[in-house]
């Protein structure tokens, strides 16, 4: 296969997989008349680092998931998904926190505004957050 219909395939622009290749993430590409030759493999390997980068994995990273064989170190690879699970159960309760405050704030700027936006006189409580 061409560049051209590799990216069509994978979703990656040519300067894209151009790119995975010169950061060594993908295997020596075959060169037929001057043209790289893409195999089901180098394509499957393009797909993979997509998806790795959709789930916020940097190139980085992925290029130290590959052993000196060029296959992948799959207990790395579980290992990463494991951290990456990880901060994402963090980064949900940290956004949940974030949440509940911003539905307290909305509440008592409701009630604040009911009360025609005084606060302190007839002991109307202020909106902690203002």
């Amino acid at each position: 296969m061409r560049i051209s219909d590799v990216s069509r395939l994978s979703g990656a622009s040519a300067k894209a997989i151009r790119l995975y290749e010169a950061r060594g993430l993908l295997p020596p590409i075959a060169r037929v008349n001057r043209y790289r030759h893409y195999s089901e493999q180098d394509l499957a390997w393009i797909r993979m680092i997509r998806l790795a980068l959709s789930l916020g994995i940097p190139l980085a990273t992925i290029a130290r998931l590959k052993q000196a064989d060029g296959q992948l170190d799959w207990p790395a690879v579980l290992a990463l998904l494991q951290r990456r699970q990880q901060q994402l159960a963090l980064e949900r309760e940290r956004l949940a926190r974030v949440q509940a405050r911003l539905q307290q704030l909305d509440q008592e700027l409701r009630l604040w505004l009911q009360h025609g936006g005084q606060c302190g006189a007839g002991g109307d409580p202020c909106p902690s957050g203002v």
